[in-house]
């Protein structure tokens, strides 16, 4: 998709008609429009977003007023949002409407344009936009750059796996997979009806049971990690207040810093049990071998004190001795004499080249398994000190976080102490449903296990069966294509991922004033580690700037997939990038280095920028890729303030960003392009 214009008339703070008119140009690919705060710059953003798919931001407040207050106080009965674009080498105008609550529903249509300037209806208009950009899609292309700085936070990792999912349109596989799923239950349910299959139906009717039971489970768990999130915000909800409480506000700071360092130390505990866990695996053998080595080692002293391991005779000298009839001393030694026979009788005890051999060998290795034990043994007590370690702080901190929560409840201010009464009991509900929900885990589990064992038996009787023979074939053949799908998606999603670290690796090598790389698991927790591969605590900044580098890597992971042809996955989208207060928490240093890689994000990129944001240094950065320029002018028909400025210096010219004593309160757009 190339945007080419959007226009609105009468949209939320937009007052009358008001146009955008977006650069095509692949070298100027960046559109800029300037804006205070207030004036409109996240309706823009949402008016796309409304355009086509009728959906909106959640920070989009009052969501159901669509139509702007001065028109519809002076009767008008819609507002609409039209954006005209190109698609695979076609023109189109896609148009919504909004009618006041007196008026009737909303409509939305797509025109398709033709060079000899017919047009025609698209059918099904939200099925087309749906090809064009993927609504899964559009919340990556359409970005709030003021919650960038969220999206790496811990409790993100859910919506960034679920971002690279959409990204990916794993939504084909997961429908086949269920459709799958359908056709093995009703394949099952047939086995019943048929003769000789009683023992077979008995054991579905089992297995139905638990499917059930795990199916009523994993609602619990949904419903519970529902409640836990609403749970966390309460008490989120709770710090922030006794933050902002004067007498609470120092208290609640020491223990936000407790909080995080117990959290670190929980995450180092994991880490070095890890550790202990993979020693285990990496070192048992000298664990099991120690009494073997010490028994071993003693024989075989004991018996090299005795001169018994290895024999005092050489087996090669005493034939030497016997074939030269000669002894030592050079008397001779004939056959068959009594001398003979004793030296022939050392041939019994006698060493030859193998047993040292096998002797040396023994030595080398009980040697070996002895250093190895020694330094296993260094690492497990390195390993357990380090576990103690933590122990250790872990108790410190949470002996310590407790005791500023019964400071807080003892403050005399009813207000706080009652807040800290809620948050202790809103922790103590945040425990319980994080057992329930381990327990819940643990019960599916090992249902999941009895339900195999029954699919087992089932296979095996089905098979013996000529009537159920063809419909066990037909539930394998439906199982075996759903573990393939399966590995296919993971396999895809492994591709994304590295991907995406590549990507966001290379931004932050070429942006980042710090020696930082980024670290990011499977699931997606993402930090910045040093050098020394040490987890740092983000800044403001750096979160929102690696939440800009994680979107521009997953736009252009979308563009990368825009010409793939899969028959399980959907295609990626080449989109517009629009970023909505893309520098908010970047200091200037961030905002000139992020300005100058913005332009590559996509082939389109839209900035929406507050004056604070778009100081001339970051807009030098990407002057040679500025196509458009607009400025969203506040009307208000009150007087104006003077304490207030209505001016504004962009790049060295001087505009007007207010009007005063207007007809109407409203926005209205102006270019600024020369």
């Amino acid at each position: 998709m190339i945007l080419k214009e959007i226009k609105l008339r009468d949209f939320r703070c937009f007052y009358g008609d008001a146009s955008i008119k977006i650069s095509t140009d692949p070298c100027k690919n960046v559109t800029i429009i300037y804006a205070d705060n207030g004036v409109g710059k996240t309706t823009i953003l949402n008016a796309l977003l409304w355009c086509f798919f009728e959906t909106t931001t959640e920070r989009f407040e009052k969501q159901e007023e669509i139509i702007n207050y001065d028109a519809e106080n002076i009767g008008q009965q819609t507002a609409s949002v039209e954006v005209l674009f190109r698609h695979e080498g076609n023109e189109y105008t896609a148009k919504r409407y909004s009618h006041c609550p007196k008026s009737s529903g909303r409509l939305f249509h797509v025109l398709r344009h033709y060079d000899d300037g017919t047009q025609k209806t698209i059918d099904a208009p939200d099925t087309f936009i749906n090809t064009v950009i993927p609504r899964d899609m559009a919340p990556h292309f359409l970005f709030d750059g003021e919650q960038a700085e969220f999206l790496p936070g811990e409790e993100n990792r859910k919506s960034i796996k679920a971002a690279v999912r959409n990204i990916l349109g794993c939504s084909l596989i997961e429908q086949a997979i269920e459709d799958l799923k359908a056709a093995a239950r009703y394949y099952r349910s047939c086995i019943p009806s048929n003769k000789g299959a009683e023992q077979v139906g008995e054991l579905i009717k089992k297995c139905d049971e638990k499917n059930k039971k795990i199916e009523s489970l994993k609602k619990s768990i949904n419903s519970q990690i529902k409640n836990k999130e609403n749970t966390e915000s309460q008490i989120k909800d709770i710090d922030e207040k006794l933050r902002n409480t004067q007498e609470a506000k120092k208290l609640q700071l020491e223990r936000d810093q407790l909080q995080k360092d117990l959290k670190e130390a929980k995450t180092l505990h994991a880490e070095y049990e890890k550790e202990a866990y993979k020693w285990l695996g990496e070192n048992g053998r000298y664990v099991v071998s120690e009494r073997v080595i010490q028994k071993t080692s003693s024989v075989l002293n004991d018996k090299d004190y005795r001169g018994q391991i290895p024999s005092p005779y050489n087996e090669e000298f005493v034939e030497e001795i016997l074939n030269s009839q000669e002894c030592i001393c050079g008397r001779p030694i004939a056959v068959d004499s009594q001398e003979y026979r004793k030296v022939e009788k050392l041939k019994s005890r006698a060493a030859n080249h193998v047993m040292r051999d096998r002797i040396i060998r023994v030595r080398n290795c009980l040697n070996d398994l002895s250093h190895g034990m020694d330094n296993a043994q260094k690492q497990l007590f390195e390993a357990k000190k380090h576990i103690s370690r933590q122990n250790v702080l872990i108790e410190k901190y949470e002996m310590q976080i407790g005791e500023i929560g019964d400071r807080l409840k003892g403050i005399n201010i009813s207000d706080i102490s009652e807040r800290e009464q809620k948050r202790t009991s809103l922790n103590e509900r945040l425990k319980k449903i994080e057992n329930d929900n381990a327990e819940n885990r643990a019960e599916i589990k090992f249902i999941e296990k009895e339900i195999s064992s029954l699919d087992k038996q089932i296979k095996e009787l089905t098979k013996n069966n000529k009537q159920t023979r063809t419909l066990g074939y037909r539930i394998d053949l439906c199982e075996n294509i759903i573990k393939i799908l399966e590995q296919e998606l993971k396999a895809e999603e492994s591709k994304a991922y590295e991907f995406l670290k590549s990507e966001i690796d290379s931004i932050l090598e070429s942006t980042t004033r710090k020696a930082l790389r980024l670290s990011m698991t499977r699931e997606y927790q993402i930090s910045l580690v040093n050098e020394e591969n040490t987890s740092l605590p983000k800044s403001s900044g750096e979160n929102q700037l690696l939440g800009l580098a994680f979107t521009c890597a997953l736009t252009k992971f979308a563009k990368e997939r825009e010409r793939l042809r899969d028959y399980r996955l959907l295609t990626g989208a080449i989109a517009p990038l629009i970023l909505d207060s893309p520098f908010g928490q970047l200091d200037n240093v961030y905002r000139v280095l992020t300005a100058a890689f913005v332009p590559k994000m996509a082939r389109q990129v839209i900035l929406l920028v507050a004056d604070s944001q778009s100081t001339d240094n970051v807009i030098d950065a990407m002057e040679n890729h500025i196509g458009a320029e607009y400025l969203l002018v506040w009307h208000d028909k009150k007087p104006q303030d003077e304490s207030k400025s209505d001016r504004r210096l962009i790049r060295g010219r001087e505009y007007k960003v207010a009007v005063h004593d207007a007809e109407f309160d409203g926005t209205l757009i102006q270019s600024i392009m020369d």
